[in-house]
């Protein structure tokens, strides 16, 4: 339908209203016909104005003129952090493993959790009885053949017995000898010392269990040696490490204080990979000062490391970068997409929580509302660092910045009859 004939049609329908109601009029008593015309007059003005709000409309749609409800966001001046978080585990900086080379009955332990012990302190014992009773015989065999060997010397210088024999006891002297050191070695540890000063973290034995030493020594203890300095063991996927240097400065939150957050920095970025399902990780120390001693070795830090910072930079948001207008093709695909065709869209990375965009020239929108109707324009700007939501904007090159503080970009398009706010309710399952 042209604007010609929309014109003529509403005119039509206007002078056949009119003609109706003046024969209505015209049909009532003279003194009603008197009374009656402030009626005529608010009719008039009342299908006027109801004509002319089709006539707006009607060319609304002749034209196109039906703008969406833009979501709109404003560009912001403040700094931007880019960071790496990941999670990790609380230890001790150094942390020893006590545990024993001699199988037997635990028959005394002599600390317990929580205890703190000195070097060289007596912390356990294993029934000795066994190698009490080895230590004897080796000691009665080396004093057996320490006796023959001695009156071999004396009957050798006489000239009784050859220089042989000599050498034959010579040699089980020596013998017996290695033979009671050993026995005096497991003797000895049966009693079990501490190897540092420290607090003892587990205890993993009990009195009367039997304990085997074979081809690994088992666990008894574990003894922190300071609590009071403590790391943060952080695995860093392997997309973030290159990012990391030592010396950053880092920060991280446990559950059991979620108002408190400690601050650190990089100790260490271990070379060696870990591998787990075909994902690779590495680890990262993170320092962790524990003067109070509330933080306990076990405990699951969730640590953010900065990377990059802009103290006061033009930001837009990230939702502005990834809007797209809507197009007939768009719409088109849309329509073969829920007709059934499963051939799919291309696939799009998963940006990071922060750092440096893929590409230094993206786009936005803007809302034009110089006009008769809002119109959105394209706009291409130069961005830098991104903290997951806003990223930096870039003067162009020619030194100026093409938006400024307190500009609308376009963010989205409310969708007719849903609440601003209320996210449009997926048919399938949420995959991301």
């Amino acid at each position: 339908m042209t604007v010609k004939n929309l014109k003529l049609n509403i005119v039509k329908y206007f002078d056949l209203s009119l003609k109706y109601l003046n024969l209505m009029v015209d049909r009532l008593p003279l003194a009603s016909r008197v009374k009656s015309t402030w009626l005529r007059l608010l009719c008039i003005f009342l299908v006027g104005s109801l004509f002319l709000l089709v006539l707006i409309k009607g060319v609304q749609v002749t034209f196109g003129l039906n703008s969406p409800d833009f979501r709109l966001a404003a560009i912001e001046e403040g700094p931007i952090v880019a960071t790496v978080s990941a999670s990790g585990t609380l230890n001790p900086v150094k942390s020893v493993t006590v545990g024993t080379q001699v199988t037997g009955m635990i028959k005394e332990l002599d600390v317990d959790f929580n205890s703190p012990v000195k070097q060289g302190q007596v912390i356990a014992r294993i029934d000795p009885r066994e190698y009490q009773a080895r230590y004897d015989q080796a000691l009665a065999n080396y004093e057996l053949a320490k006796r023959n060997h001695d009156y071999n010397l004396k009957l050798v210088d006489k000239g009784f017995i050859s220089k042989s024999a000599v050498v034959q006891t010579e040699g089980a002297y020596k013998a017996a000898l290695g033979a009671l050191n050993l026995a005096k070695k497991s003797l000895d540890d049966t009693v079990i010392h501490a190897p540092v000063d420290g607090v003892v973290v587990k205890r993993s034995v009990e009195v009367g269990q039997t304990v085997a030493a074979s081809l690994q020594a088992p666990e008894l203890f574990i003894i922190a040696q300071n609590l009071a300095e403590m790391q943060v063991e952080a695995s860093i996927d392997e997309s973030d490490v290159g990012r990391l240097s030592e010396g950053m400065d880092a920060s991280f939150t446990v559950d059991s204080f979620p108002g408190r957050v400690f601050q650190s920095k990089v100790l260490q970025i271990r070379k060696a990979p870990i591998t787990i399902q075909n994902v690779v990780t590495y680890t990262v120390l993170i320092s962790a000062d524990n003067p109070d001693l509330k933080l306990l070795p076990g405990m699951t830090a969730n640590v953010r490391i900065i990377f990059d910072k802009r103290e006061k930079v033009l930001k837009v948001p990230n939702v502005a970068l990834r809007f797209r207008m809507p197009s007939a093709d768009d719409s088109l695909a849309a329509k073969s997409s829920q007709a059934g065709n499963t051939t799919g869209s291309p696939r799009t990375s998963r940006g990071g929580a922060g750092g440096w965009g893929s590409s230094g020239i993206r786009k936005v929108w803007l809302l034009d509302r110089s006009g008769l109707q809002d119109k959105p324009i394209e706009l291409k700007i130069r961005t830098g660092m991104t903290d997951g939501s806003f990223t930096e904007l870039l003067p162009d090159a020619d030194s100026k910045f093409p938006l400024q503080v307190g500009n609308l970009v376009i963010t989205g398009i409310q969708s007719p009859g849903s609440k601003e706010g209320s996210p449009k309710r997926q048919n399938g399952p949420r995959m991301f």
